[in-house]
């Protein structure tokens, strides 16, 4: 990250990781619903480390859940110290979105091919937080 996304604590400001997160889910409900997609929801945001100015950012993005037309991508940020290559868990997040055709109306999304326990497990969890949002 770079000297002009820092905050007056000498950290990145979690903002520019946000949007970093955001782009990141962004891609995957997009490459997955072959569709435009908007951001609908952002929850258990979970900022766990500082990220330092310096530091090398990845954001690992992983759809986890599907409804008719909403999805679920898990967004798990890490550092990268250059000096010590150690890596640490920053941020995790989970986002919503939701598929529109042309006009703006959301239309229905392909379903999730799980092909492990772990997705399995993750998206039975997606679903959980599916129902409670609905209720």
């Amino acid at each position: 990250m770079l000297p002009h996304q820092g905050n007056p604590a000498g950290n990145v400001h979690g903002g520019e990781i946000m949007k970093m997160m955001d782009t990141a889910a962004g891609v995957v409900a997009a490459r997955h619903a072959h569709s435009n997609v908007v951001t609908a929801k952002v929850e258990e945001l979970n900022f766990l480390r500082p990220v330092h100015i310096g530091e090398l950012v990845f954001a690992h993005a992983r759809l986890t859940f599907v409804s008719r037309t909403s999805m679920e991508v898990l967004v798990e940020v890490e550092t990268e110290n250059l000096a010590t290559e150690e890596h640490h868990k920053a941020l995790t997040a989970s986002f919503i979105y939701v598929s529109l055709d042309r006009t703006g109306k959301p239309i229905e999304v392909p379903p999730l091919l799980i092909t492990t326990e772990e997705g399995e497990r993750l998206f039975e969890e997606g679903r959980k937080r599916y129902d409670t949002r609905k209720k």
